[in-house]
């Protein structure tokens, strides 16, 4: 149960019907707050959040109806049931009344059961209000758990679609690199017609670029630098091995030694942008040469990932697919962070990816 009492808010500026107010209302245990004004009532009523007003229409200085008027305007007090007193035996008072937002009218002098019975009726009114408000703010909050649900929804089909793409990118590589050598280890093996000191050394040449592929390729999936040492010394090992296989050089800012550690999906997620956008540097941007840098500080992680080469129309349907990097944006959504793709034909191409680190912990 609610042990706040019933406030009413009484604005006045006769002395004699403040008091007389006053007594009616105590005696039914409410908690009575007098103003003498239009404008100092306007003013408790913001400070004290009544549950009811009564309100004297004839008033100097601001009237009843400019201040029902006022408080029907002002969203903090807007709701709040008034009752306007007067002791006009006149319809087009009670008419103007109505129309600036008055709930209820009462009459002088007071009569204690009348008053009595519009203060229940109202209140009830002021139930039924809240009743409303709450049903609404209900609804809003289902609509934007069912919002969320659909864009979870989305970014869960999204990350599905990434983690296909990545079993497929590793089914191409098993299938024409490991596939390729295996076959060809085969067929020096079941060749007779050459002496068996030369089909061991080509079978140990094969088996050793065979160890190399796999290495390389369990290196690609999940590198032990990456958990080990952290984000600056893995990604210092994929220039590396990028240079080594492709002979691109990659210009960068990024210092092994640095331990700084960050989260687990955003450290991940930044090797994952970086690997594949020099991925398709060495396939389609026909360039010698890529930069990366990083910036790391308290509450912030930014990498970007950028060429000089051929590039591609974003505008296109399969600008972005076609390259394999329509990925990368949901990646980087998943983790929390911002991710920001520029290209154009013959003016290279620019990925960055950006993390609030305050946000991500």
């Amino acid at each position: 149960m609610n042990d706040q009492p019933y406030t009413i808010l009484v604005i006045d500026d006769e002395a004699v019907a403040r008091i007389t107010l006053a007594a009616l209302l105590e005696k039914s245990h409410y908690r009575v707050e007098m103003a003498e004004d239009g404008v100092q009532g306007i003013e408790m009523a913001k400070q004290i959040n009544p549950d009811l007003i009564l309100l004297d229409i004839m008033m100097p200085r601001m009237n009843g109806y400019d201040v029902c008027k006022s408080i029907r305007q002002d969203p903090e007090i807007g709701e709040v049931p008034i009752i306007m007193i007067t002791a006009l035996d006149d319809p087009d008072a009670k008419m103007n009344g109505l129309v600036v937002g008055a709930d209820d009218f009462l009459a002088k002098p007071f009569d204690s059961l009348e008053l009595e019975i519009r203060l229940h009726n109202l209140q009830r009114v002021g139930r039924y209000r809240h009743l409303i408000n709450e049903r609404q703010k209900l609804k809003e909050m289902l609509d934007e758990i069912s919002t969320k649900n659909r864009q979870l929804k989305a970014l869960s089909q999204q990350a599905l679609d990434a983690q296909e793409n990545e079993r497929r990118f590793v089914a191409v590589e098993l299938h024409d690199e490991i596939g390729q050598l295996i076959t060809g280890l085969k067929l020096i093996l079941e060749r007779k017609d050459e002496d068996m000191p030369t089909l061991l050394a080509e079978a140990r040449n094969v088996t050793n670029e065979l160890m190399q592929r796999v290495r390389e390729m369990s290196l690609d999936l999940r590198p032990a630098a990456l958990d080990d040492f952290g984000l600056s010394a893995a990604l210092d090992d994929l220039f590396k091995r990028f240079t080594t296989r492709t002979r691109i050089i990659i210009h960068h800012n990024v210092n092994p030694l640095d331990e700084r550690r960050f989260n687990k999906i955003v450290e991940t997620t930044v090797f994952r942008v970086v690997q594949e956008a020099m991925t398709n540097i060495a396939r389609h941007a026909d360039v010698k040469e890529a930069t990366v840098r990083l910036i790391m500080k308290p509450d912030l992680l930014r990498v970007s990932v950028s060429d000089t080469g051929k590039g591609f129309d974003l505008q296109s349907k399969d600008g972005a697919v076609s390259t394999g990097l329509s990925g990368m944006r949901e990646r980087v959504q998943l983790a929390g962070g911002r991710f920001v793709l520029e290209s154009a034909p013959g003016k290279g191409m620019l990925v960055l990816a950006e993390f609030d680190l305050q946000q991500t912990e």
